[in-house]
């Protein structure tokens, strides 16, 4: 009689699918990152600002409708200043459909803006807790032998930059949306508000994927933690000083410049320029402040290359994904 039993038995145990393989291996890094209390720390500084903008939200909802706290405010002012306000209010709250599009397209369009620094300043975070420490404890090896390939492992590692980025730079930014426009006076201002939502929401996605591929790609470079954020960041930081050099000479220069280049997407999907565009032809007193910016030597933004933005992208985030195939590969 044989000592073990091999005839076929059916498994009875729970099934577990490929995604939740990939779920483990991204909150087990995100986890990690959290373990860092400088991560904690710039996690909860994009949160405080997202009430700071939830705060100018509720005064840009109060100033678009006639009868609000801040118009009431203003009958304080003198009668210049109160002339002026309950003309450009009236104004505003006929015409709801541009004012609170055009006014949120902008406050968007700067905090999403704003919180690029602190993404890459998480990313820098997360760095070591991706690639770098499997490459140098041979962890590969334990993950080819388990139930994965390596696109499942990928897959888990760009959701724990995914994750760490929805915690610093989406949730923030939807949050502010979304309780800004509960506090607003009418609700019609959820509808109004629906493009620079979008906008807001594949510019940050965009710029989601890009730093997801460029953070694995600096991570497989070495097995050494200081030597892969090394790497990032003088990548970073060499890219933001040449930007000065690309507007003395040569303005392809600028395009190294990863912060420069996420810019000008932002630039591309916002299109402020068309909101004020609109806003100086619809509104007839912030046409004659916006028009008073147009005489001066320097516009409010200069033209933005828009065809020089992608090429710039396309190369960072080939260069990182020949890095991960070849870094990456079974022993």
């Amino acid at each position: 009689m044989a000592l073990h039993d091999i005839r076929y038995r059916h498994w009875e145990g729970r099934h577990i699918g490929v995604w939740q393989r990939r779920g483990v291996i991204a909150f087990s890094g995100l986890r990690a990152c959290l373990q860092n209390r400088w991560t904690r720390y710039l996690v909860g500084f994009c949160w405080l600002t997202a009430l700071v903008y939830v705060g100018l939200l509720f005064c840009i909802g109060q100033l678009l409708v006639a009868d609000s706290i801040i118009v009431e405010w203003a009958a304080n002012l003198n009668p210049q200043l109160q002339a002026f306000v309950r003309a450009l209010t009236t104004w505003l709250e006929q015409h709801p459909e541009i004012s609170v599009r055009v006014a949120q397209g902008l406050l968007f369009y700067h905090y999403a803006t704003f919180l690029i620094t602190a993404a890459l300043v998480a990313v820098a975070l997360a760095i070591p807790h991706l690639i770098t420490r499997d490459l140098g404890s041979h962890a590969m090896v334990v993950y080819a032998s388990k139930a994965i390939n390596r696109f499942d492992y990928l897959v888990g590692k760009a959701g724990v930059v995914g994750g760490l980025l929805t915690l610093t730079w989406l949730g923030p930014v939807l949050a502010s949306w979304l309780l800004g426009n509960l506090l607003a006076p009418n609700w019609n201002f959820f509808w109004h508000s629906r493009v620079p939502l979008g906008h807001a929401v594949l510019f940050i996605l965009a710029g989601m994927a890009f730093l997801s591929v460029l953070a694995l790609g600096v991570s497989a470079v070495s097995s050494r933690e200081k030597a892969t954020v090394g790497l990032y960041v003088a990548l970073w930081l060499v890219g933001s000083a040449l930007e000065p050099l690309g507007d003395i000479s040569r303005p392809w220069v600028k395009q190294l410049s990863i912060r420069y280049d996420l810019q000008q997407l932002a630039r591309v999907v916002f299109q402020p320029e068309q909101d004020l565009r609109i806003a100086q032809e619809k509104v007839p007193i912030v046409g004659e402040v916006l028009r008073g910016f147009g005489r001066r030597p320097r516009a409010p933004w200069p033209p933005a290359p828009a065809a020089t933005t992608w090429p710039a992208l396309a190369i960072f985030a080939l260069l990182s994904t020949g890095v991960i195939l070849t870094r990456t590969k079974p022993e």
